[in-house]
């Protein structure tokens, strides 16, 4: 998690930018942050990885959740409530004439395809039941963030803080590679994660979860796998089985919303196995997660969970017509994304 610190200072007769703060009312905020590299969304995720900031909102809200002021992240800013993403990385950025009644500031970053800006006067939590899109998360590095703090009072009359500790919703799966045990040969026609939400609120309320256990579903263009979200939530491999069989970017990689431990189907076709013909298509479950010995039952926001390579080993017995029986379990290797921690100092 990456703290972020915002400090408040008041100021009477100073001008910063040419903008001027006279009255006492107001709060001028100074903002400074480091902003992360990005990376495509193919390759394999790290620990200690940052998050970048592109785009998103920051909101002053009264003490009834009354929005106060909006501030918009964005590439290419257009006003004075308008913050340059490119400079958040760089210098501190002051902020003017933040209303007095502000009571907490909320951030919203990397907002995606949220539909619509918050608005000053609206309740901080109807913008807060709008949904986040798992399609917007594909990188991990870029995904929708939130965090708020209340603004606190200091041994300086003219002074407030607030730390705001922005979090995620999104965790990720990730496969470095599918071995097989035995005379086994055909194709590995695709992986699909069973059990997602393709929506959740940025209150984290999450909408309807996505699952099936008809094997007609596991295609691609089918209502539970839609063709918008492949390679969000599936991909289809067409590889021939071999004794390993490796993701051409160096893992399959999915981005999904908080949630019980989703199942993984891998779905074979045309499977042979001691030169016979299976008569249909071939369903391996994986069912959950062990770290170690401790089983994982959720799937949290900010970790990465990794089945390294060498230890998904497919067995005939393993094998179903249905997806999501006999299921199995494999060992992950858990580990966090780090957020960049901002230093932030006041004005004065």
């Amino acid at each position: 998690m990456a703290t972020i610190a915002l400090v408040m200072g008041f100021s009477s007769c100073n001008k910063d930018n040419g903008a001027e703060n006279s009255s006492a009312d107001k709060f001028k905020v100074t903002l400074s942050f480091k902003n992360a590299a990005t990376r495509a969304d193919a390759t394999p995720a790290v620990s200690g990885a940052t998050v970048s900031i592109i785009d998103g909102y920051l909101c002053f809200v009264s003490s009834i959740n009354a929005i106060t002021d909006v501030y918009t992240i964005s590439s290419a800013p257009s006003s004075g409530h308008n913050i340059n993403n490119a400079s958040l990385g760089s210098t501190a950025v002051t902020l003017h004439d933040v209303p007095g009644t502000s009571a907490k500031a909320y951030m919203i970053i990397n907002k995606g395809s949220l539909a619509a800006a918050p608005v000053v006067g609206a309740d901080i939590n109807s913008y807060l039941a709008n949904n986040m899109d798992v399609k917007d998360q594909s990188d991990y590095l870029k995904v929708t963030s939130a965090g708020s703090a209340t603004l606190q009072p200091t041994a300086q009359p003219d002074l407030k803080t607030a730390d705001i500790t922005l979090s995620t919703k999104v965790s990720r799966i990730q496969i470095e590679n599918i071995c097989f045990d035995g005379p086994v040969s055909g194709t590995v026609a695709g992986i699909f994660i069973n059990g997602y939400y393709p929506t959740m609120k940025l209150n984290g309320t999450p909408g309807n979860l996505f699952s099936s256990s008809l094997a007609a579903h596991y295609v691609e263009a089918s209502t539970i796998f839609p063709t918008v979200l492949k390679t969000f939530v599936y991909d289809i491999v067409s590889k021939s089985i071999a004794p390993t069989v490796t993701p051409s970017n160096g893992v399959w990689g999915y981005n999904l919303f908080t949630s019980a431990t989703p199942q993984i189907i891998i779905k074979l076709t045309s499977v042979v196995v001691d030169g016979q013909v299976l008569p249909n298509d071939q369903f391996v479950t994986i069912n959950g997660f062990k770290n170690g010995a401790t089983a994982i039952n959720t799937i949290e926001g900010g970790m990465i969970y990794t089945i390294k390579a060498g230890t998904l080993v497919l067995k005939y017995e393993n094998m179903s017509i249905d997806p999501g029986v006999t299921p199995i379990n494999v060992d992950v290797t858990v580990t966090a994304v780090t957020w960049q921690e901002t230093i932030v100092t006041p004005n004065l």
